[in-house]
């Protein structure tokens, strides 16, 4: 699957691993391929820490946020 990152763009934020990796399970149900990224970052309890950051292709991104206000 040989997305080019440079195109990625951000759809949603998360506070919560566990929402941010439900919300890329949807994702990859439906035929989406997303990244989640800071995930390093997230686990730590650090102040500026900015969570985990949910990506897709800018072309699937109109479809992909479609599928998450459905969920």
């Amino acid at each position: 699957m040989g997305t080019d990152t440079s195109e990625l763009v951000t759809i949603r934020q998360f506070g919560d691993q566990s929402e941010a990796l439900l919300a890329q399970g949807c994702l990859t149900s439906a035929g989406i391929e997303s990244f989640l990224t800071d995930a390093n970052m997230a686990t730590l309890d650090w102040p500026l820490s900015r969570g985990l950051r949910l990506q897709v292709s800018a072309a699937d991104a109109e479809t992909a946020l479609e599928i998450l206000d459905t969920v």
